[in-house]
């Protein structure tokens, strides 16, 4: 009988699926591919194309030069964006978080701005569920959809009456991100894309 426990005891347990975001950050160390998580359900996330990848590396190097030193950091495609408010967490594919830096947090501090560049398997939750999760963060002032096959952003802007949606197209000129003081132009954004 003592044989059969011990045996049973080196046999691999089912893991616990997590029910927090809280929970899901610490599951999440443990996995070996990464997931998003909304209200106790999992996703796991997939690989892009090139132009995806173009475009949020390009994102991503004109924040990080044109940030500099200060406050604010940008991160690309493996910061964890961690939503209290709505129970959920997500892998922006460029997030700056303007919080306290801490090398081993598991999550962004002050998540400010989400890109989400789209794509057609994540289009229709990055607008039904990614966006109003954003919205309902405090930290988050600026939440950016980035259209991959048109020079195109589908941007919402946190006012003090709310939030304000807008867009640009192939003749708008820049991105303005005033929470940081700078801006984006769609030929940085969209270069070699």
């Amino acid at each position: 009988m003592l044989l059969l426990m011990a045996d049973a005891a080196r046999l691999p347990t089912t893991p616990v699926r997590p029910k927090t975001v809280a929970d899901f950050l610490v599951w999440e160390e443990a996995q070996s591919d990464k997931h998003e998580f909304r209200n106790g359900q999992i996703w796991m996330m997939t690989g892009g194309t090139l132009r995806h990848t173009t475009i949020a590396g390009n994102i991503f190097t004109a924040l990080r030069a044109k940030l500099g030193n200060g406050p604010c950091r940008a991160y690309l495609m493996n910061a964890r964006v961690a939503l209290k408010e709505t129970e959920a967490g997500y892998y922006p594919d460029v997030v700056v978080d303007c919080g306290p830096y801490v090398g081993n947090a598991l999550a962004t501090s002050e998540p400010t701005i989400a890109f989400e560049v789209l794509s057609s398997s994540t289009r229709t939750r990055d607008f039904a569920e990614k966006v109003p999760d954003y919205r309902d963060t405090a930290s988050i002032q600026q939440i950016v959809l980035v259209e991959p096959d048109e020079r195109k952003l589908h941007v919402w802007t946190r006012k003090e009456n709310g939030w304000r949606q807008s867009e640009l197209g192939a003749a708008s000129g820049a991105l303005d991100l005033p929470s940081l003081g700078v801006s984006l132009t769609l030929d940085e954004i969209y270069e070699g894309a």
